[in-house]
């Protein structure tokens, strides 16, 4: 559901981020987001166990897709 709580989360360190928080939605631009998904968490000064996904470069009606999966989680 996005709250960085499922099954995996606590194995993970740092845990993943809750996607729900209010505060993260509105300090993050949709570009970001993009950015993130796109060349990983080591690429945006995030943590590098967040993989890339460089396929997105080329495929940016999706990467605009996933972020409106991550923007809905806020709502």
């Amino acid at each position: 559901a996005g709250a960085g709580d499922g099954p995996g989360a606590a194995a993970l360190n740092p845990k993943p981020r809750n996607f729900g928080d209010k505060a993260w939605q509105t300090s993050v631009t949709d570009e970001q987001i993009k950015k993130t998904m796109t060349y990983g968490g080591a690429a945006v000064g995030k943590n590098a166990a967040m993989p890339a996904a460089p396929d997105l470069d080329s495929k940016p009606k999706l990467a605009d897709a996933l972020v409106k999966v991550v923007r809905g989680f806020g709502k």
